[in-house]
């Protein structure tokens, strides 16, 4: 199946589909599990029968009531828009937009028209939300941290997340080919799917790296700083950056503390942490190259950010993420 293929399929009317068309009301085609005081709640169980991962087509023409799940939840809006209500908040989703949801959450969609092409994305790992969310929140753009940790995008939320990956071509690739993959037979789609999956899951953190970019493109003055001690980080200092701005050092250096809870010696410390971490498991540079590439005139003033922050030697840091990193050992089995 290619891309075009795929759209055909989903574009054609399911049997489901037709019956909502012709008669109006929600056809209930799973049996939800009723729930004391609460929404009702989607059966796990009838989900992942054939792997981890389980993909199909919102149906349209209809509505659907408020329920609950507990398992991981992406939609995807293949095409169209939608209207939801996530735990009672409005959300209007566009199209190449997704909303990555967690479990227990009270979720409604508004009706769905012959245009509105919504993927439902279930994922039985329950920690797919907060391990996206620690990602990102270790990321090493300050700005784009800063905005995980203060929830200062409207799309950032405790229980859910929305990503737009309009401009993302390699995201709308990757799912187009999830989707695809659902449909097949073959030996390792389920292997073939959660790989897929982890691919997507990194272009979208990529889309809130640009999302925090935007918002230093736009007039945001604190975004602006941020982003301006990322690209400048190695041999910045407070009054260049106030001198930059506009700003008395003294008022600058109080600006960012009450806004970010860092000094501007913090923050430049993390952002040198952050890339001597990258450096150090990406590449082969040695320390003290490392140390030059992050603004350190020698080795031992990297030595003592590792061993303020992490009280680790750079040498200690490797060895200890190879190890979180290697392989237990290669398993030769055959799944669906």
């Amino acid at each position: 199946m290619d891309f075009s293929e795929l759209d055909q399929q989903l574009r054609a009317e399911d049997p489901v589909e037709t019956e909502q068309r012709l008669h109006g009301g929600n056809v209930h085609d799973v049996q939800t599990t009723a729930v004391p005081n609460q929404a009702p709640q989607m059966p796990k169980a009838t989900f992942f029968k054939r792997g981890n991962i389980f993909i199909n087509k919102h149906h349209r023409y209809s509505y659907m009531p408020a329920h609950t799940h507990d398992f991981i939840e992406l939609n995807y809006m293949y095409a169209g828009h939608s209207t939801q209500y996530i735990n009672g908040e409005k959300i209007e989703l566009r199209e190449h937009e997704i909303i990555l949801m967690d479990k227990d959450i009270v979720q409604k969609i508004d009706y769905i028209g012959k245009d509105d092409i919504l993927i439902n994305i279930l994922v039985r790992d329950d920690s797919i939300l907060t391990n996206i969310l620690a990602n990102l929140a270790q990321s090493k753009n300050l700005a784009t941290e800063f905005m995980v940790n203060a929830s200062r995008v409207d799309a950032i939320h405790n229980n859910f997340v929305v990503f737009d990956i309009r401009q993302n071509t390699m995201a709308i690739a990757l799912i187009n080919e999830l989707i695809i993959k659902s449909f097949s037979h073959d030996r390792y789609r389920s292997r073939s799917m959660n790989l897929l999956l982890s691919l997507i899951l990194t272009e979208l953190a990529n889309s809130i790296e640009v999302t925090a970019q935007d918002a230093a493109d736009a007039d945001n003055n604190l975004m602006q700083l941020l982003s301006y001690i990322d690209k400048h980080y190695t041999q910045l200092t407070l009054a260049e950056l106030g001198q930059k701005f506009g700003y008395n050092k003294n008022y600058l250096g109080n600006k960012l503390k009450a806004e970010t809870g860092s000094t501007f010696k913090g923050l430049i410390d993390k952002k040198r942490l952050a890339e001597a971490q990258e450096l150090l498991l990406e590449t082969n540079y040695s320390v003290a190259e490392i140390a030059e590439r992050v603004g350190y005139q020698s080795a031992p003033s990297l030595f003592k950010l590792f061993a303020k922050y992490l009280d680790l030697t750079p040498a200690q840091y490797k060895t200890q993420q190879s190890i979180a990193t290697a392989p237990t050992g290669i398993k030769f089995q055959s799944r669906s």
